[in-house]
């Protein structure tokens, strides 16, 4: 529509919208402004005073008549004043304009005008096309693929539709950086707009609106496909311990496909994940599928997703997508404090005594200054009773509160439980219990602030007069999926559990807290939160407020090799240790892609206390699949503190490893990863042409959208610009046609009106 209004306004007015909306409009009149306003006056006076005098037409008529005559004068009056449109051009082959070409595999789709998107680009932007020939006219121009990143090329025939990746952001910022130091008038973007890159749209569209340069998008591919489904996007946890079930969500785009039921694969490193379905509902839509992938071995393993195709879908190249989960060996260490032998205890241990990807060490208090040490490595751990050094608790990847007060711990060691969770990233879990929580002191210390429940200091010591209340837990919809839902295992259902009792009083949920165990409240509308956790600094932290979960085993109505106290605890310490961080870190992105597309190496240092540190020594290590391995010095990331970073581009398909060695204080720490580099590495999301996020970017920039189609307009926008070496250039209004259409319609209609009255 947009085209059809510019070629009728270029034809009344003698430019397109466009040209008004970038330049201004000014006079120059041709006699001074007085004398064409007294002109005006006299004119109009001698016209009214004319039609007074006139006999034979009706005060109707003669108010018509002087409403055309007084129109025509204005009209002359208008192009007196000698209206013109001013712009900024870019100067003939002063300047230069980048054409960067989306060549993801999304542009290898077939398209309904027949051969590829791909095809329809070489077409239109071939170096024998009319279209370059006009613009090598103007401009120098420069040529880009885009892919991951931005890259130059000779031509269109380098072009391939092979790229995993297609970074709309990363790709125009890398080509203005590129031609940081040339004069740019502008940049022309080929794409379909399906994108799924890793840098924010938005935040790429700010650095560009703010250059001042003009990005002009010309859209390929038909929009909308009748029939698709595609992959949006594959969420996975950032690494899951060995044996566990990874909770992994997979996003579907759907079009034409109600009713139908998908059919989805899962493979992990060589074998066969699970299979699948979900059930379409509407025409479009988009779902959320969740999905269970097994981590049946330690490493880092590709992750293949593939939806089956339905009937009438133009491509299948969008029905895959591929990532990795990063599984760890263990065993990891967890901490377990009590403040007083108690019966939780020996059925968490028990509970987790099979798993060999666990090793919780008990430090229980017996008497005053004396304590029981249980699942220590040798007799010099935790001889002292807790930690008294932010090194020596940091040790540890999670703490297990049991029933032991604040006043247990020291100031520091309050603060350094805070900063276990806050900067070290560990896992926090309080447990319910006569000294624990708010009873046993803990509202307004350091720990307390870090709970995902507010404490009341009224609390303190009321556990020992409270009666213990009775509650039937059951899960909420926020825990469906959660990684310590009873899966598998041989488990009692929620209604069957006997109910456990709880002796503390909690106060609301903090922002950001999310409930997923809870029972029934004094009133219908008041729930009892059983179990909460929430984000706390790079941590987490996780509260359960019964104090005798033990009664899920014991109870004489269950069956004796029932598993649900075992499957619960062994979950919920899984989570608590998930996801926490080494003392290097090491980030491989994109982490799946395609031969020739650059891998960012992002790797971070800490001490012994988890602070960052800028001087350490990092090394890569990159070992090809076919190949000798190689390394590469890793220089300081300056964006933040102790980051390194280092970028490299595989060239053959297969898995290469990469070693990151970091030596600080004369100690050398190592870690590992892979990146995965295919051929048939998807472009996922919807493969439909994204005419929206175009024209968004060529709006914020001061561009123009096209259709591939039709370009012809282009040498001409592309040439009214602020950006490089320019001049200003004015064009005269009043001899556009539409002024003379309207003095010659006035005109016809005054001699119209005289003929109807018999005037002549």
């Amino acid at each position: 529509m947009s085209s059809y209004l510019d070629a009728i306004s270029a034809f009344l007015v003698k430019h397109p919208t466009g040209d008004f909306a970038r330049g201004t409009v000014v006079f120059a009149p041709v006699f001074p402004v007085l004398l064409l306003t007294l002109l005006t006056i006299l004119a109009a006076g001698v016209t009214i005073t004319a039609l007074a005098n006139l006999r034979g037409m009706s005060r109707r008529d003669r108010m018509l008549l002087g409403g055309l005559r007084i129109g025509a004068i204005l009209l002359a009056v208008f192009c007196l004043t000698r209206p013109m449109l001013v712009l900024t051009r870019a100067l003939p082959q002063r300047n230069v304009l980048a054409i960067v070409y989306d060549d993801s595999r999304s542009m290898s789709t077939p398209d309904a005008s027949g051969g590829t998107r791909l095809e329809a680009v070489q077409r239109a932007f071939g170096d024998s096309s009319a279209l370059m020939t006009r613009l090598r006219d103007r401009f120098v121009i420069r040529e880009y693929r885009l892919g991951g990143d931005s890259r130059p090329i000779a031509s269109t025939a380098d072009l391939q539709g092979q790229a995993s990746r297609s970074d709309l952001g990363a790709g125009l910022a890398a080509t203005t950086d590129a031609l940081a130091d040339q004069p740019l008038a502008g940049i022309v973007l080929v794409s379909d707009g399906a994108q799924n890159g890793l840098t924010p749209l938005d935040a790429a569209f700010d650095r560009l609106s703010a250059t001042g340069i003009p990005v002009h998008t010309v859209g390929v591919g038909t929009a909308p496909f009748k029939v698709d489904v595609g992959i949006d996007a594959l969420s996975l946890p950032t690494e899951v311990l060995v044996g566990s079930d990874a909770p992994a969500e997979l996003t579907l785009r759907t079009r034409g496909v109600a009713g139908q039921r998908l059919v989805i694969t899962t493979e992990v490193g060589a074998r066969l994940g699970s299979v699948d379905t979900v059930q379409v509902r509407a025409g479009r839509e988009l779902i959320r599928v969740p999905l269970t992938i097994p981590a049946t071995e330690p490493g880092d393993l590709p992750v293949r997703v593939q939806v089956a195709p339905v009937a009438g879908e133009v491509t299948d190249a969008n029905n895959r997508a591929s990532g990795v989960l990063r599984v760890r060996a263990g065993p990891e260490k967890l901490l377990y404090v009590e403040g007083e032998p108690r019966s939780e205890l020996p059925f968490l241990r028990r509970a987790v005594a099979p798993d060999s990807a666990l090793q919780l060490v008990a430090l229980v208090r017996t008497s005053e200054g004396k304590y029981l040490r249980l699942g220590v490595d040798d007799s010099l751990e935790l001889r002292n009773g807790f930690p008294t050094e932010r090194a020596e608790l940091f040790r540890y990847r999670a703490v297990v509160l049991g029933s032991v007060e604040a006043g247990f711990f020291s100031a520091d060691q309050l603060r350094m439980l805070q900063e276990f969770v806050e900067r070290r990233g560990g896992g926090l879990l309080a447990l319910g219990g006569r000294r624990a929580l708010a009873e046993g002191g803990y509202a307004g210390t350091p720990v307390g602030e870090a709970l995902p429940v507010e404490l009341d200091h009224d609390d303190a010591g009321a556990s020992a007069t409270r009666a213990a209340t009775r509650v039937h837990v059951t899960p909420t919809i926020s825990s469906l999926g959660a990684p310590f839902s009873l899966g598998r295992e041989r488990v009692t259902g929620w209604d069957s559990l006997p109910d456990l009792t709880v002796v503390n009083h909690v106060g609301a949920l903090k922002p950001g807290a999310v409930t997923l165990l809870d029972a029934d409240g004094a009133t219908p509308a008041a729930r009892i939160p059983v179990m909460v956790t929430q984000r706390f600094g790079r941590g987490h932290t996780t509260l359960f407020l019964p104090q005798d979960a033990w009664r899920w085993q014991m109870a004489r109505d269950l069956p004796p090799d029932d598993l649900t106290l075992p499957a619960l605890w062994t979950r919920v310490l899984r989570n608590l240790v998930d996801g926490v961080p080494d003392r290097v870190t090491l980030d491989v992105a994109p982490a799946v892609g395609a031969p020739g597309e650059s891998r960012r190496v992002q790797v971070a240092v800490a001490d012994s206390i988890w602070q960052p540190r800028d001087d350490a020594r990092v090394t890569v290590r990159v070992t090809p699949p076919d190949a000798a391995s190689y390394d590469l010095p890793v220089p300081q990331d300056l964006s933040a503190v102790g980051a390194f970073a280092v970028e490299f581009t595989p060239s053959s398909t297969g898995t290469w490893r990469i070693e990151a060695r970091a030596t600080l204080d004369d100690t050398e720490l190592t870690t590992g990863a892979i990146a995965v580099v295919s051929n048939d590495a998807s472009d996922p999301g919807s493969m439909e042409r994204d005419d929206a996020t175009l024209a968004a970017l060529a709006e914020r920039t001061g561009g123009r959208s096209y259709d591939i189609e039709r370009l012809g307009s282009l040498p001409d926008d592309a040439a009214l610009t602020e950006s490089g070496v320019t001049a200003r250039v004015s064009d005269d209004l009043w001899d556009a046609p539409l002024i003379f259409l309207l003095f010659v319609g006035l005109l016809a209609a005054d001699w119209a009106l005289r003929r109807s009255r018999g005037l002549g």
